[in-house]
């Protein structure tokens, strides 16, 4: 049950970042493009939300045992997002040649980067937070805020960290929550929104709004 939704949130995750690749839009007041290089906001923003939600799901359906189906569901996530290569270069091919080794290399590069990485920063913070040392609602937050300081501050992969602390942040939230996992989506898809686009913006430009 853990890896196929896991897989499916993989798929989903690549199949939306290809597409965006090639035909996501673009807004030059907001100095937003999210085709070409810019695609890469899909995972960034949607695998601690995969994450977060998966691993609360299955925390609650395990209780204490959900070890294993977490670890299925996160590699079954890692799997789908690295379909972002082969996928990429068998719909929208740049010559005739068919998939090469490159292609499945370079999409193990992204599941490895996209959701491997960020389930190493995830975990131990969901560890703590399902600990008894975890159970204070000023951590929490703390860490939420901690998350934008890290995409404000840190920089190339600081978006990619923060999605990761977000994620486990989150799922340790939903632990002690015993529910609101609706609710707590909304706050990670709203911090990892300011993360990918809020601060990047905010940095280039200053608190000055978009003229459009």
């Amino acid at each position: 049950m853990g890896f196929i939704s896991g897989l499916i949130w993989g798929v989903l995750i690549a199949a939306a970042t290809v597409a965006l690749e090639h035909y996501g839009p673009s807004s030059e007041p907001l100095h937003i493009s999210l085709s070409g290089n810019g695609a890469i906001a899909a995972p960034v923003m949607l695998v601690p939300l995969a994450i977060f939600w998966g691993w609360s799901w299955l925390a609650n359906a395990y209780s204490g045992r959900s070890a294993v189906p977490i670890a299925a569901y996160t590699l079954a996530m890692f799997l789908g997002v690295s379909l972002i290569g082969p996928a990429d270069a068998f719909f929208f091919p740049q010559n005739a040649a068919a998939l090469t080794v490159n292609d499945f290399v370079g999409g193990l590069f992204q599941g490895a980067l996209f959701v491997g990485f960020v389930a190493i920063v995830a975990a131990p913070i969901y560890w703590v937070l399902r600990s008894r040392i975890g159970t204070s609602r000023v951590l929490i937050w703390l860490l939420y805020l901690v998350s934008l300081a890290i995409a404000a501050f840190v920089p190339a992969f600081g978006t990619i960290v923060a999605g990761g602390v977000v994620a486990g942040t989150a799922s340790g939230h939903a632990w002690q929550r015993q529910g609101g996992r609706t609710l707590l989506a909304v706050v990670v898809i709203v911090i990892m929104a300011l993360a990918v686009f809020g601060i990047p913006y905010v940095l280039a430009n200053g608190l000055t709004a978009p003229r459009f």
